[in-house]
């Protein structure tokens, strides 16, 4: 894969040819049209969820990376047609949509070294 064709927006997905719903978004409009692309690219590249998944959690990491501080979270994603998930996100980081028969949920969190039960 050229990475030059993922970083330039005409080269992107052909997002009319995929069936996408957004089921649940907390994000701002410009990260959620982003998530469309970029889980509409996973598709159209990948065939395996688990490849599709961890394309787009770097994909977006790349898009927003954070400032390196220990104390910002994390992207993180889960892809594929049956699987249940209970996660804890950042304030309007978190993202629920289809692509196809696919589900994508994408959040950002900050994993804690603290957050331990004990």
């Amino acid at each position: 894969m050229d990475e030059e064709q993922v970083d330039k927006g005409p080269k992107g997905p052909n997002l009319a040819s995929h069936q996408i719903a957004v089921i649940s978004s907390l994000m701002q409009q410009d990260f959620e049209t982003q998530a469309i692309e970029v889980c509409a690219m996973a598709v159209e590249q990948f065939k395996n969820s688990k490849d599709m998944a961890t394309f787009v959690k770097k994909e977006y990491d790349k898009r927003f990376p954070g400032s390196g501080k220990a104390t910002e979270g994390v992207y993180h994603c889960i892809a594929g047609t049956h699987f249940g998930a209970s996660v804890s996100h950042e304030t309007r980081c978190y993202i629920h949509l289809k692509v196809d028969l696919l589900h994508f949920i994408m959040w950002k969190s900050k994993d804690s070294p603290f957050d331990v039960d004990e």
